[in-house]
């Protein structure tokens, strides 16, 4: 059986440095985190893709793709969320899909779940306030936090041109996702 893990970018920009980092989990994690290649990490768009959070619209019968993120997340064995910092804060997006994944209370899709949060700037704080949000948030939500705060200042000078990632990031965002896969 598959263990998957869902990866979401807080970023809507097409060349997002938060995007590209998760796209780098991904490839890493293609050549094997699992013992035998069982660990499939998946992106979603969901920031994208999802209604602005409406308590009109979350009734039994949520918007279709409302109702298909929460049954991937409620199959997945875990989730990694790569955040920007908008404004000392995580992106307007990030914080709907985090509205959507968390309600029904007590009965939502991010229970049990085990989640891990990287954050990425290219001023000197590397999201940590975004960070530091979503790392409060997480066990109130019922789920486990994984992994230490990891932070990534001045990553548009980590990321070359042909998307290879600096070593200095690659190694602490690949344990991340090594552990979230246990």
């Amino acid at each position: 059986m598959t263990t998957r893990v869902i990866v979401v970018s807080g970023s809507l920009r097409s060349a997002s440095f938060t995007t590209a980092l998760c796209r780098a989990v991904i490839a890493e994690s293609s050549r094997g985190f699992g013992a035998s290649g069982d660990v499939e990490f998946v992106l979603r768009d969901y920031v994208r893709a999802l209604p602005i959070y409406d308590g009109d619209l979350d009734t039994d019968t949520p918007p279709s793709v409302v109702a298909d993120m929460r049954h991937e997340l409620t199959e997945c064995h875990a989730v990694l969320i790569g955040t920007p910092e908008y404004n000392y804060n995580i992106p307007g997006g990030l914080k709907n899909f985090i509205d959507w994944a968390s309600r029904p209370f007590a009965k939502h899709s991010l229970i049990g779940r085990r989640m891990g949060v990287f954050g990425c700037a290219p001023g000197d704080r590397g999201g940590k306030a975004s960070v530091e949000y979503l790392r409060n948030m997480i066990p109130l939500f019922g789920a486990t936090l994984i992994g230490p705060e990891l932070l990534f200042p001045k990553i548009n000078t980590l990321i070359a041109a042909d998307g290879t990632v600096d070593a200095s990031v690659m190694g602490p965002l690949s344990a991340l996702a090594r552990e979230l896969a246990a």
